[in-house]
């Protein structure tokens, strides 16, 4: 299992350095990869108690008109983008944008913006991959990459908090192989985990008596839109607090493009 460290690496140059290209190579072979080091451990617990603060109500063990049930206790919600889920290094990291740009493309989009948490008693989830093939045919596997998700956790994943188990190669299956065995990687805090939207893997069980929430991000090419994990009437793929909007930047603005369309201060634009 190959991992990228990327404490101390310069933001200056990043799309051309060592750790971008070793990141983009493994994402390309086997489907995924690891990024350590990417924000600081003080960063993450203050997310960690802001989200518990704002989003107390989605850690009871049920499933609400905006989230989704995705395996045993486990559930699928909206983060808006705003405070601290707001900030710029979180859901543009450099060292994460970088290496989505590097495999989708310099104009890739932030598709959706939320968190996966896995409760107290969570069962192993279900095997799956986050999209369908794009086409009915063989030639699906053999594609680049279209979307993939960024997993940032706010506890560390672990045997004990539950992780990802993932199927190394498996953006390249016509169906999953069960006799494949899994990697199941330790993520500490501060570190996260890219996959393939193609890319076999599922959430196991959460043995500890606190939840695990895991932010994330789906990037995409710009023609793509999920047309799985959004069903309910309820849900938003992205949310935008007061200003958020304002404040892009001319490197930021373009991962909105699909959303910015919408004209300026509509309520369209502020939801998602």
């Amino acid at each position: 299992m190959m991992r990228v460290d990327c404490r101390g690496v310069s933001t200056e140059g990043l799309a051309d350095s060592e750790q971008i290209r070793v990141a983009s190579d493994c994402y390309i072979k086997n489907g995924y990869a690891i990024l350590d080091n990417i924000l600081p451990e003080a960063k993450i617990a203050a997310l960690h108690v802001e989200f518990q603060k704002l989003y107390r109500d989605y850690l009871d063990d049920v499933e609400r008109d905006d989230s989704v049930e995705v395996g045993k206790s486990r559930f699928l919600m909206h983060i808006r983008l705003c405070d601290g889920f707001g900030d710029p290094m979180v859901y543009a990291n450099p060292y994460v944008l970088a290496l989505v740009r590097k495999v989708l493309g310099a104009d890739a989009i932030l598709e959706a913006f939320g968190a996966v948490v896995s409760l107290p008693g969570s069962a192993p989830q279900h095997v799956h991959a986050d999209g369908p093939a794009l086409f009915n045919s063989e030639i699906s596997s053999l594609l680049p990459s279209h979307a993939l998700t960024f997993a940032l956790p706010l506890i560390e994943m672990n045997e004990t908090h539950g992780s990802t188990a993932i199927w190394a190669g498996s953006q390249r299956w016509a169906k999953h192989k069960e006799d494949v065995p899994s990697e199941v990687p330790t993520i500490p805090v501060g570190s996260g985990m890219m996959w393939d939207f193609r890319t076999y893997h599922s959430g196991t069980p959460n043995r500890s008596n606190q939840a695990r929430p895991m932010i994330y991000m789906t990037y995409a090419r710009p023609w793509f839109r999920d047309p799985v994990n959004f069903w309910k009437e309820g849900q938003r793929r992205l949310m935008f607090g007061a200003g958020f909007v304002e404040s892009l930047t001319d490197d930021t603005r373009p991962l909105f493009s699909q959303m910015l369309r919408i004209a300026p201060g509509s309520e369209a634009e502020k939801t998602g």
